[in-house]
């Protein structure tokens, strides 16, 4: 079904009283690569069910994690120093805590057995999700299970499986077990979510004596997940497929990500205490630069914010010379990686360099490029500045730009910091702007004048070291 077809859909009639929940039965251990949808119709037939159009199928989280082969042997952890200082504070495995820092943008906050992230899908929750229950685990080997990737997008692709299989166009949900801040207890929420409004806005509507709802607006998703969870229960019930049927919503596309609050609309995330000059003196002092990257992707709507952090910067006359070109092909990384080596070799020799030192340098230089998931040539073009007739003030026009492009890195290096990625800046295509211009095809006014890459840190970073401000501060007295 055309996603046009799934926009008119109007809301299903049917009596909330009469809404059922079926646990499937019969539904096996699930292994890295199962057919998660051959499995859900298997179940359906011994149950004596088939999907109909308006139905919702909820999946534990679970069990789309182990199709995805989301498991992590903690034996296969390099713990770095941030992970090993952190796990001091909370008494937890360092390995452990590795895991959870790369599933997540950000400690919200920790205490001794206790650590709540933001992970890298919004959600705020304990340990990123990361869970060693109902896993099968080795001898000696402890084997941890990390949430899907991309749920909502898992779910979009079930839903499309299943209307292409049997012909009903449904919802699908897939929910985890979450704890709350101002509750004991976990319940069942929505992480994933396709065919239905995961947040339902009724603003507008009347209540029952006719006045019109002013912020109501319902988690659908969550309070159908939640369900879902009392028949799928914690332990050893192996009843992770729900079947919920008759429940009355509008039908879209829908995703889970709708439920995630807006960080700026979040009263509880940072203590009253926490300044926003103590924010930013967190962002300066433990931004560092990262040349070691993990092997996940960066989404591309989160390089998007990076670099509409960039042009945020400010500049003279607002003529914004800054341009950026995105590489994350490993093809195109590597044919500018060896190209860029090529000259960098050409220049050391020429110098008299020892060989192997130089071939060091080229091959450090090959992977701090070709290891980023994502590389960034930061170019300046002199297309919308002024123009003088003479030299002195052409030069000085020139310079402005060379300025203004080193704030717009500077942002995206600070808003990287901030959505949890790692970056670093190689100056290394200001040696060689012919050779990054031809292997990039970049116009012949824009000029390279660095390369920032970026990715999840797999390290923690080395701390930066700085003058003494009295090396670097000259006052001029007032005169007497």
């Amino acid at each position: 079904m055309n996603e046009s077809a799934r926009q008119t859909i109007p809301v299903i009639a049917a009596d909330p009283t009469a809404a059922k929940f079926i646990a499937l039965a019969g539904v096996p251990l699930i292994k890295p690569g199962d057919d998660l949808a051959g499995i859900i119709l298997a179940a359906l037939a011994a149950c004596g069910e088939k999907l109909r159009d308006g139905d919702i199928l909820i999946l534990a989280q679970k069990i789309v994690s182990k199709a995805q082969d989301r498991f992590v042997r903690l034996a296969s952890v390099e713990p770095s120093s941030r992970a090993k200082e952190l796990a001091r504070e909370v008494n937890k495995d360092p390995r452990l805590v590795e895991l959870i820092l790369r599933e997540s943008t950000e400690v919200v906050r920790h205490q001794r057995n206790v650590i709540i992230v933001a992970h890298k899908l919004g959600l705020v929750m304990a340990n990123a999700g990361i869970d060693f229950s109902n896993i099968e685990q080795g001898s000696g080997d402890e084997t941890a299970l990390l949430l899907p990737q991309n749920p909502d997008q898992t779910c979009a692709q079930l839903r499309a499986e299943m209307f292409k299989l049997v012909g009903a166009d449904i919802a699908v949900i897939i929910n985890d077990s979450h704890g709350r801040p101002f509750r004991s207890g976990t319940v069942g929420v929505a992480i994933g979510a396709s065919g239905l409004p995961a947040l339902a806005d009724l603003r507008g509507n009347p209540d029952l004596f006719g006045r019109r709802l002013q912020s109501t607006e319902i988690g659908l998703a969550d309070e159908i997940a939640s369900a879902a969870s009392l028949l799928m229960g914690q332990a050893d019930e192996g009843r992770p497929i729900v079947l919920a049927r008759g429940i009355p919503m509008a039908r879209r596309e829908g995703r889970a990500a709708e439920l995630v609050r807006d960080r700026k609309m979040d009263l509880f995330r940072t203590p009253a205490s926490v300044t926003q000059s103590d924010m930013l003196e967190e962002l300066l002092l433990g931004r560092r630069s990262i040349r070691r990257y993990g092997s996940e992707a960066v989404a591309d709507d989160v390089v998007e914010k990076l670099i509409y952090a960039a042009t945020c910067a400010p500049f003279a006359h607002n003529s914004q010379p800054w341009r950026f070109v995105v590489l994350k092909k490993p093809s195109t990384k590597e044919r500018l990686a060896r190209a860029m080596g090529e000259q960098l070799r050409a220049d050391r020799t020429r110098d008299g360099d020892p060989p192997d030192a130089i071939e060091n340098d080229v091959a450090r230089s090959f992977a701090r490029i070709t290891t980023a998931p994502v590389a960034v040539i930061v170019c300046l073009t002199m297309e919308d500045t002024d123009f003088y007739p003479d030299e002195r003030r052409r030069n000085a026009e020139h310079q402005m730009a060379v300025q203004g492009t080193s704030m717009a890195m500077q942002n995206m290096l600070l808003a990287a910091r901030a959505a949890g990625l790692g970056a670093s800046v190689l100056c290394a295509p200001l040696f060689c702007p012919e050779t990054v211009r031809q292997v990039c095809g970049l116009p012949v006014p824009w000029e390279p004048q660095g390369l920032i890459t970026i990715g999840y840190p797999a390290n923690a970073g080395k701390p930066f070291k700085r003058r003494p401000l009295r090396d670097v501060i000259h006052t001029l007295d007032d005169e007497p």
